[in-house]
């Protein structure tokens, strides 16, 4: 990062209110998409705002830790759909989070550590990667889409053509074949007050602990992390 006394100090204009819009719209799609927001933040904060490299991927993270937050809060309250289960799988956390959290102190040490062209092609590799892989996931849900699409015309056509074949021939139709109202097939679901609960009731305590727990530990050795002093 820029030293101290070589940093301008930042002023109120167009490049901070617009980063400030770009933020919000993209700190409100990424709690929505569950991706962070990092693919919006970084890219804004550094041709908008104009940080360098190494500043725009720290204060990004400190951007995604705060939607985090508040997005984990909402969902500590949120029940599984169709399981007897909070909407937050504690398991499959505390398999995931030791190596993530290992993974972002490395990550941290190599930003450190290289320079900022290598950084900035790094970044730009990633969000090549991410661009592809939405892509492919979009081309996929549309041949989805399309697919159930032509599967319920299919199955109208055949049932509206079983209820009117008798007719057409002048005979009685020996089963009445009543259409359901509305345009899907109802679904179980469950009460409203089913999905919600308190958030004491719906956190399994043991688990949150040891996650707790992880964080935390990772935090104090980041924290009391020996710092080489600079010999030159």
């Amino acid at each position: 990062m820029h030293d101290v006394a070589c940093m301008q100090p930042m002023r109120v204009g167009w490049r901070i209110v617009l980063g400030t819009l770009i933020g919000f719209f993209g700190a409100a799609c990424g709690s929505v998409g569950g991706v962070g927001g990092g693919g919006i933040f970084v890219p804004m904060l550094a041709l908008i705002v104009g940080f360098d490299p190494k500043s725009t991927t720290a204060i990004s993270k400190c951007m995604i830790m705060g939607g985090s937050v508040s997005t984990v809060y909402y969902n500590l309250k949120l029940k599984h759909p169709t399981l007897d289960m909070p909407l937050i799988d504690y398991d499959l956390a505390l398999l995931m989070q030791p190596m993530l959290m290992l993974g972002v102190s490395i990550g941290v040490i190599f930003n450190v550590i290289f320079p900022n062209w290598l950084i900035t092609a790094l970044l730009i590799i990633l969000f090549l990667g991410d661009s592809l892989r939405l892509q492919k996931d979009r081309s996929k849900y549309v041949r989805g889409q399309q697919h159930k699409r032509v599967l319920a015309q299919n199955e109208e056509k055949a049932l509206l053509s079983h209820i009117f074949a008798p007719e057409i021939s002048g005979q009685e139709p020996e089963h009445q074949t009543a259409i359901p109202a509305g345009s899907g097939v109802a679904v179980d679901r469950k009460n409203p007050s089913d999905q919600t609960a308190s958030v004491l009731k719906n956190v399994y305590g043991k688990e949150f602990g040891l996650l707790a727990f992880v964080w935390i530990a990772f935090l104090g050795l980041q924290i009391t992390k020996v710092r080489i002093p600079n010999t030159k």
